[in-house]
């Protein structure tokens, strides 16, 4: 029976906050080491724990995205399995040739050339001096520095030093195959021949383990998926849950920083303004169900519901506009009666309640903003404007981890109905 490639038991690994007493605790557990006594396993006072309880097996041809925002440890934790780092508690084995690629230029050189470096790293990964002259056009060629191998080190640029490591680690056919994010920094064509590389190494039964901030990344690689946040995880879970479970924290999180005092995301903040001949005094966002929201599922349809004054006897050709703003594109969706209905709204003074239900809404997991608008088709004023009335936090529904259906019709339609408030 196979063993796993990679096994990990109740991993830790602490550190201290500040130098002074990461000075002391460094000296204290050295001497404790030179009289067979190991770490502390405690946690002292200034430490922290960077990583706790973490337990898992990989065998070979297995794939594990590891996700978690920055700080959660998923870094760490590769460093432990590459040898940089002792764990404080727990153990880590893994078999057979590691290759890592956890920093641009890591375990480089800087005086030597790229040359040179090429059989450093070559025989740090464990080949042979002759495998390395066999593979050494390859290797350039992935690299694409034909014409900058024999130039030190220290003159390339950090896309030059990723491009490098990384074949070097991949051209040597590992066993185990570590990679943090550096990967980003290469271009998007030499990106997708790393990709293209990592799965053919995942075909010929290397372990891959994969750290990304995009959940696009890992589910495009890997099989499984394991969420790191402040340094503790749940386990190995299929990826697609892990990259479910990674968006919809993330966006619950920007949700409650956006939604605190001051932390208005629309670079308008809250702004309102008009003539007075119309106020929106209240805002809604509506399930299918009818109650009040700020999160729905990937999907599912909901109503913008706004309860409107008119403080005029009569406002004729009323349009009604709802602006929705995702956190990095304003203006993503544009509504109102007269774009999606085509009918002109004819006001007499009084209170209404205006319902815009969005049956096949589309809106790609995320937290979104909404804006609104009282117009007149043929005025150039805007009888009514107020930013960031209400904000909605789309999360991923079903479970299937969907960028996109493809089964929708990907159009955003609205229905309008309005009613006058009694």
């Amino acid at each position: 029976m196979a063993k796993p490639s990679v096994q990990v038991e109740n991993l830790g690994k602490k550190f201290s906050i500040s130098l002074k007493s990461a000075l002391r605790y460094g000296l204290t557990d050295s001497l404790r080491r030179s009289v067979g006594l190991g770490k502390d396993p405690k946690l002292r006072k200034g430490e922290f724990w960077a990583l706790q309880g973490i337990d898992f097996s990989l065998m070979p041809g297995d794939s594990l995205g590891i996700m978690g925002v920055n700080g959660s440890g998923k870094t760490t934790l590769l460093r432990i399995l590459n040898g940089s780092y002792s764990p404080d508690a727990g153990r880590a084995v893994l078999r057979g040739r590691v290759g890592a690629l956890i920093a641009a230029g890591a375990g480089f050189s800087p005086m030597l050339t790229g040359r040179e470096n090429v059989f450093v790293s070559g025989a740090l990964l464990g080949m042979p001096t002759r495998e390395v002259r066999r593979r050494f056009d390859e290797i350039v060629a992935f690299a694409e520095l034909d014409e900058f191998i024999d130039m030190p080190v220290r003159n390339y640029s950090s896309g030059m030093a990723v491009r490098l490591g990384f074949a070097v680690a991949v051209l040597g056919t590992p066993d185990v195959l570590l990679v943090d994010e550096v990967l980003a920094v290469g271009d998007l064509n030499f990106q997708k021949k790393c990709y293209e590389r990592i799965n053919t190494l995942k075909a010929m039964g290397t372990t891959i383990m994969l750290v990304s901030h995009s959940p696009g990344a890992i589910w495009s690689v890997c099989d499984k998926g394991l969420n790191i946040h402040h340094g503790i995880s749940q386990g190995i879970v299929p990826v697609e849950d892990a990259c479910r479970e990674y968006d919809n924290r993330n966006i619950m999180e920007r949700s409650a920083s956006s939604s605190a005092p001051g932390a208005l995301s629309a670079s308008y903040g809250n702004q309102s303004g008009g003539t007075g001949s119309v106020t929106i005094d209240r805002f809604e966002i509506l399930d299918a169900d009818g109650n009040t929201v700020d999160v729905v599922p990937f999907g599912q349809p909901f109503t913008i519901r706004q309860h409107l004054t008119v403080n005029e006897e009569r406002i004729d050709e009323a349009i009604l506009r709802t602006i929705i703003d995702s956190e990095v594109n304003k203006a993503v969706a544009v509504l109102d009666n007269y774009e999606q209905n085509g009918t002109l709204l004819e006001l007499e003074r009084g209170r209404y309640v205006y319902d815009m239900h969005l049956d096949q809404p589309n809106l790609r997991p995320g937290v979104y903003t909404f804006s609104s608008a009282v117009l007149q088709r043929r005025a150039s004023v805007h009888i009514f404007y107020k930013f960031n009335q209400g904000q909605l936090a789309v999360t991923h529904g079903g479970d299937r981890f969907l960028y996109a259906d493809f089964r929708a019709s990907f159009q955003l339609r609205a229905g309008v109905s309005l009613r006058k408030a009694v």
